[in-house]
Order: structure tokens, then C-alpha cells, then sequence
């Protein structure tokens, strides 16, 4: 049995726990093709910024954005001031509405993390949005 029947229960698909993880390797300027699984309407996108300190005006950057509508699906960084001291930091954590089984490219510019992790389930679904990409 294929695993679309397998995931059909009476016409509903049944949402199924998962998630995908890319190294910072993996997630260095590079245009990636994500489809979104059978009845995941959010996404959560997780990568922890590399912390800049102890060097005058570092700036690290992180950001993922899907290049056909330049919605933004996270962003985060991380700034030194002239003595080397962090002044700002933001992590990229955002909850992503997608449309089920569509396949987004996405451009990531994700070196400056330790990797990037999509995550998907029912209780993800319930959450609210904070970037739309239908």
C-alpha cells in the first residue's frame, strides 16, 4: 500500500511528526527545493545564529527566503559594537503558513548557524503564523 493511502483515514490525510535538518555546509548560500508534506499547513523554522563577540563591529547573518515571492521565511544575527562586546543577537524562529504538498525553492544564506531545522506536526499546525506563504 502506497504511502498516501497508508496516511488516508476516511478522505482526511493524517498529519505525521517530522522534520528535515541542514547543515550549515548544506544551508551556505544554496537554493534548495523543500515540498511540504500531505496536511502540513505551518512549518517551523529553527537555526541558532553564531554568537559575535570579542571582535570590534562583527556582524553575522542568517536569512531564508522563498525566491519565487520573496517572503522571508527567517531571519537572525548577531553584532558587535567597537570593542567586540555583542550588542545584538536574534536567532532565526519563525512559524512558516505553507500550502500542503507544494514544493518551495528557498535561498539560504544560513552559514552563520550551527544548521537549519524545519520541523512539521499537529501541534505545529495549530500555531499561529508568523510569515505567510501561500
Amino acid at each position: 500500500m502506497g504511502l498516501n493511502r497508508m496516511m488516508m483515514k476516511n478522505g482526511e490525510v493524517k498529519v505525521v511528526d517530522g522534520y528535515k535538518f541542514w547543515s550549515y555546509e548544506e544551508a551556505n548560500n544554496k537554493i534548495i527545493s523543500f515540498t511540504v508534506p500531505p496536511g502540513i499547513k505551518r512549518i517551523k523554522v529553527f537555526a541558532k545564529v553564531d554568537y559575535a563577540e570579542d571582535e570590534p563591529y562583527a556582524t553575522y547573518y542568517a536569512g531564508i527566503k522563498n525566491t519565487t515571492s520573496n517572503n522571508k521565511w527567517g531571519e537572525g544575527y548577531s553584532d558587535t559594537d567597537d570593542a567586540g562586546v555583542n550588542v545584538d543577537h536574534l536567532d532565526i524562529d519563525s512559524i512558516v503558513g505553507v500550502t500542503p504538498n507544494k514544493t518551495y525553492t528557498l535561498l539560504f544564506r544560513c552559514y552563520a548557524t550551527n544548521g537549519v531545522i524545519f520541523s512539521w506536526g499537529k501541534a505545529i499546525n495549530a500555531m499561529t503564523p508568523t510569515v505567510e506563504d501561500y
